[in-house]
């Protein structure tokens, strides 16, 4: 989805741009969460036919999808709604690229969330994601049913910088991918689907592993991607990678134990192995740019000692674990340019 650009007004409109944001992201929750797009898919219907197959009553509805039009997700002609190019690209269920479950992790998951911000900061601790206690780490790796939604929202918002990854590096010149939190496995299953000669094993808690097995299986790797239940902190990794990726997984610890899995990972790389990282990169400054920031704000309401990490941090980590030959690339080519996405790559 293309993002807005943050304005430089200097007006009272500036405050009233960031003032209406929950605003306008709730339309867009609700509207997926209503299934509109899904219903509207080469269909050209009225209010009142939309209600009706929605099930809801046409005058509150009418006003949500004149919400959608303003928004620019909907089109309305001769009073008949219909999608736009950009719902129908990442708002159609089956679509490559679509984005829906990550917009409904943001509406179930964080949109209450981020009303107790105030009482975050106070405290300074997080606010519990799913049920009574633990962050949001700690209930994926232990309930079934919150890693589903997690990894689910998760593979929504990987895919493309899979793709983009995958374009990038050379996974031809290794034979075994060690994934740690690899989550539904995308990053795998990309890789070795690219390098017939690669094999892979998605390292990660028991519940999510499970969905990684079924990913893998849909997509007929199950002789070259495995999956290895375990905790990246605790659990020694399984033996005979010679290429680690660490994908958005720093971002949810704390530093102590984000240096702690890079010199797990040099402790277990061959020489000559090397590591992957990607992340959301914020600056070394940390005011900027505003999805690094926003996330940034995010993780301290959900874990307890995550954060975004920026590029220095990451090198000098990197650095002090005995790593070499450290390079920064972007993902915005395929992943664009709002998340500033990127990857360090080091070798042993």
């Amino acid at each position: 989805m293309v993002a807005k650009k943050i304005s430089t007004n200097t007006s009272s409109d500036r405050i009233m741009e960031i003032a209406t944001g929950f605003q306008l992201s709730k339309i867009l929750f609700t509207a997926v969460e209503f299934d509109i797009f899904n219903i509207l898919d080469k269909k050209q219907l009225t209010a009142e036919e939309t209600a009706k197959k929605c099930c809801l009553p046409i005058r509150s509805l009418k006003r949500l999808l004149n919400g959608a039009v303003a928004l620019g997700l909907l089109r309305l002609r001769k009073g008949k709604y219909s999608n736009t190019m950009l719902s129908m690209k990442y708002l159609l269920k089956g679509n490559p690229e679509y984005i829906g479950d990550l917009m409904t992790a943001y509406n179930g998951m964080l949109y209450d969330k981020w009303g107790s911000l105030e009482d975050v900061i106070r405290k300074d601790k997080y606010q519990p994601v799913f049920g009574p206690t633990g962050d949001i780490i700690d209930n994926i790796s232990t309930k079934p049913e919150t890693a589903r939604r997690a990894m689910m929202a998760q593979h929504n918002y990987s895919v493309k910088p899979a793709q983009e990854i995958i374009k990038s590096f050379d996974f031809s010149k290794h034979s075994m991918l060690l994934d740690l939190g690899g989550g539904t496995g995308v990053f795998s299953i990309m890789a070795a689907k690219k390098n017939r000669g690669l094999k892979a094993i998605v390292f990660d808690f028991p519940p999510t592993c499970k969905i990684a097995q079924d990913m893998i299986l849909m997509h007929g790797l199950s002789d070259r991607v495995k999956t290895h239940p375990g905790n990246i902190l605790k659990d020694r990794f399984p033996e005979g990678a010679d290429i680690i990726l660490i994908s958005g997984v720093l971002d949810g610890y704390n530093e102590r134990n984000c240096i702690k899995i890079i010199r797990k990972a040099f402790d277990y790389l061959p020489p000559g192995g090397t590591v992957i990282i990607k992340e959301s990169i914020i600056n070394d400054d940390r005011t900027g740019p505003i999805f690094p920031v926003l996330f940034s704000l995010a993780l301290l309401l959900e874990t307890e000692g995550g954060n975004a990490r920026s590029r220095g941090e990451m090198t000098q980590w990197l650095k002090d674990a005995g790593f070499k030959k450290i390079k920064h690339d972007p993902l915005t080519e395929i992943s664009g340019k709002f998340r500033n996405l990127g990857i360090l790559t080091a070798v042993k």
